[in-house]
């Protein structure tokens, strides 16, 4: 059998492996070095974009928090601007509270002397009204009319 005829079969087969590893072996020396200075680039262009992102990251947090402390601000400047109109309205609101407190007590107090003042005409009328039944009383009683000077002094008297 052929196949099992070392001489015949290995030689030619070893001599063809090596022609195929030194061909294998003068491509890989003449690109091997254009293959290591692509990867160097890559890498150098790589690492680039990577300081560059890294760099423009800082650069989008320094902007952030500038940003967020110009929020704080304003909101704190809005903040107080709302307390600020707060307690102005709450001044406002407090004077014209008291101004309709003095317009409601000055009301009171003239309604006050007007019901004292109706109080005393009721009164006086009620003791006029009083003297003149005191004299119909005892006109009827003895017959004779009592002046009207008597009859206004008994129903002071009679009243306290």
């Amino acid at each position: 059998m052929p196949q099992f005829d070392i001489a015949r079969v290995a030689l030619p087969q070893i001599v063809w492996l090596l022609i195929s590893f030194g061909i294998l072996f003068l491509l890989m020396r003449s690109m091997l070095p254009k293959v290591v200075g692509v990867a160097e680039r890559r890498s150098g262009t790589i690492g680039g974009d990577l300081d560059a992102a890294d760099k423009a990251r800082l650069d989008a947090e320094a902007r952030r928090e500038a940003y967020e402390t110009s929020i704080a601000k304003t909101r704190a400047e809005a903040q107080d601007v709302i307390n600020d109109a707060k307690a102005d309205a709450a001044r406002e609101n407090e004077a014209k509270m008291k101004a309709a407190d003095a317009a409601a007590s000055e009301k009171m107090t003239a309604a006050e002397a007007e019901l004292r003042a109706a109080k005393d005409s009721a009164l006086q009328k009620l003791e006029a009204i009083a003297a003149d039944a005191t004299q119909d009383i005892v006109e009827r009683l003895t017959g004779n009319r009592p002046p009207e000077t008597e009859a206004a002094t008994a129903v002071a008297a009679a009243r306290g």
